[in-house]
């Protein structure tokens, strides 16, 4: 938050601001850092009246929310992304703010394009403008992306407080959608995201990605000339950082202007047939014109890629493409964080018919069998929010949490089957599932101790809370790391919402150091390898040695075991402070998916919402998944 505060101050000549939602009333700074801006710097860091006062300076500044269909000026709108609010605040101001709503074109019927405006989102987060150089010579590019909205509730820190900060660091930014609690009484909803810094040669892409769906949906006129400003060309681009980076989306010709090189000859791609049997189809040439699939080797970090084409649309699903190709590159571990987690549908027991058909969970599931079946060690961790946002018992919420246990049972039953084989032909014998895949939470409690609530406390919820006093901490980050080698960061969850191209506007950004990649006896030992183990530090509560070995059955264990002890203390009658966050998912694997032992009656804590989910049937699968 510091480094895009100091970044929009720093900025001479322009600030591009892409986002899903973004609150102009949310401040950048909190605390003593708040404290110092308002007394002492020269620009507020309130987000809306910063944007402005650098327009007024003669800044370029261009901004694009997605536009809620549902959101009025009397209504805030479904979402509450408070684009209403946004585009008040802006008006009759020199800042450039655009509303983009996803939209249908003449390959739809008048129908299906207003049910893309309403079901689906623009939701590519990003921002750049200039910046000095690091070296003082001249000025360069200087973006971020990621997961994190400008907007209300985002702002968080490592203690995740609860009711602590409801008078100070979160006042007027108390953000809850898990239960139905007031902003007097709490509890806040911690959260947890992340976002990427980004220069270099990759920085002109993202402006590119910005300019296109300008182009395409805004007005042209209004973008900044790079060139102009030689912000474009090797000098100001070059970095000295041992850093690569490559940037990949989801989105169609519906909603942005391709630039014409993006087009070029397509060559022979691949694809997975609807009725295949994933685990022994061959891969084929085709000329099909959609469910085109290919990847690079797998020696290979970056790969290229050229757009596809869908009933006669241009589309970029490069986001899908990217992940399968680390999925297939992983050697020793894989460890991801994502608001949702369903996909491959083909493999689950029931519901094959739902258009949910992205590879990620099969590519996974693929990737341990193998490691099972040439009996080399392979771990992969999978942090997910304890549920979506929303109240449990809601049929939407319910429904989204069946499409993830499916997802999750099918992943568990093919590696069930594989270990198997593999004790059956071997001397190995007590092999589980969980060796090699698990899936976690986090949460967090305190003490009535320092509490800020200060109101009566009204609804059922607010007197549990009160008593029970802890909350899921709300997993938003999209982001995956593989053997340590490589770090992929956006906006992109793992749903077809996100991988398709044609429902939801993603982007992302992989980036390694080619001087710390791994090998086939051991992970990369860079600064991806540093941060993962920042992360897990974080996390855990603990700096534990074995972190350093994630594939090793000793590093599984530990990290259950952690989760293991935390849970039991998210569930135990009095509530402690708890320093230490992980937690084990509310399912788990016993020849079936079934609620954690310790639940009562199979709800999530606090709740009387089943994690099993259910179908309802209410809205169609396309929507939710």
């Amino acid at each position: 938050w510091r480094d895009i505060y100091d970044a929009f101050c720093n900025a001479k000549h322009f600030i591009y601001v892409a986002g899903w939602s973004i609150d102009t009333d949310q401040y950048l700074l909190r605390g003593e850092e708040l404290a110092a801006a308002l007394n002492n710097e020269k620009y507020s860091p309130k987000i809306g009246e910063l944007l402005k006062a650098k327009s007024e300076e003669g800044v370029v500044v261009n901004l694009m929310q997605w536009d809620d269909f549902s959101s009025n000026v009397m209504f805030p709108g479904m979402m509450g992304t408070h684009d209403e609010k946004t585009r008040t605040f802006f008006k009759n101001t020199k800042v450039n703010s655009r509303f983009m709503g996803t939209c249908g074109d003449e390959t739809n019927t008048m129908f299906q394009g207003q049910s893309k405006k309403m079901a689906f989102t623009h939701h590519q987060k990003f921002i750049i403008m200039d910046s000095p150089r690091p070296d003082g010579e001249g000025r360069e590019l200087f973006a971020f992306v990621g997961g994190i909205d400008l907007t209300s509730g985002r702002w968080d820190n490592c203690k995740h407080p609860l009711f602590r900060s409801l008078q100070n660091e979160h006042k007027g930014d108390t953000h809850s959608a898990c239960f139905k609690v007031s902003i007097a009484n709490g509890p806040r909803e911690p959260w947890h995201d992340i976002h990427s810094a980004v220069r270099g040669p990759e920085a002109i892409h993202l402006a590119q990605a910005f300019e296109e769906r300008w182009t395409k949906q805004g007005d042209a006129s209004e973008l900044i000339n790079l060139n102009r400003l030689g912000l474009d060309n090797k000098v100001t681009l070059k970095t000295g950082g041992g850093w690569c980076a490559q940037l990949s989306r989801s989105i169609d010709s519906r909603v942005d202007c391709f630039d014409p090189s993006a087009n070029r000859r397509r060559r022979s791609l691949k694809r997975f047939e609807d009725n295949a049997d994933w685990r022994t189809f061959e891969e084929r040439n085709t000329k099909s014109p959609s469910k085109r699939y290919e990847t690079a080797a797998i020696t290979d970090v970056s790969f290229s890629h050229c757009l596809d084409r869908k009933k006669g649309r241009l589309v970029d699903n490069s986001i899908h493409l990217s992940n399968i190709h680390h999925i297939r590159r992983a050697k020793h571990f894989i460890y991801i964080e994502s608001q949702y987690f369903m996909g491959s549908s083909f493999m689950w027991s029931e519901g094959r018919s739902v258009k949910c058909g992205n590879m990620i969970a099969a590519e996974i599931t693929h990737k341990i069998c193998e490691k099972i079946a040439a009996s080399e060690p392979f771990a992969v961790y999978i942090l997910l929010p304890m549920w979506m946002e929303g109240i449990t018992e809601a049929n939407v919420t319910q429904e989204l949490l069946y499409y993830q246990r499916v997802t999750i049972e099918a992943m568990y039953k093919q590696i069930e089957e594989a270990l198997t084989v593999r004790m059956a032909n071997s001397s190995d014998h007590g092999l589980k599932a969980t060796d090699y895949l698990n899936f976690y939470c986090l949460g967090t409690r305190e003490t009535k101790s320092g509490s800020q609530a200060t109101g009566t406390l009204k609804t059922d919820d607010e007197i549990r809370l009160a008593e029970t006093r802890r909350h899921q901490i709300y997993i938003h980050s999209k982001f995956m790391i593989v053997d340590d080698d490589v770090a992929l960061i956006g906006t992109a969850n793992i749903n077809q919402r996100s991988m398709d191209g044609c429902r939801d506007s993603e982007i992302m950004m992989t980036s390694w150091q080619p001087d710390h990649l791994a090998t086939e006896k051991s992970i990369a030992k860079g600064d991806v390898h540093g941060y993962r183990l920042h992360s897990w530090a974080t996390i855990t509560g603990e700096m534990n040695e074995v972190f350093r070995n994630p594939s090793s059955r000793e590093c599984v264990n530990t990290m259950n075991e952690i989760a293991n002890r935390n849970w039991q203390k998210y569930l135990a009658k009095e509530a402690t402070d708890m320093k230490s966050n992980l937690l084990p998912f509310p399912l788990e694997y016993d020849g079936g998916i079934k609620p954690r032992e310790g639940l009562s009656k199979g709800y999530f804590p606090d709740t009387k919402g089943s994690v099993l989910g259910k179908q309802s049937f209410l809205l169609p699968d396309i929507f939710l998944t």
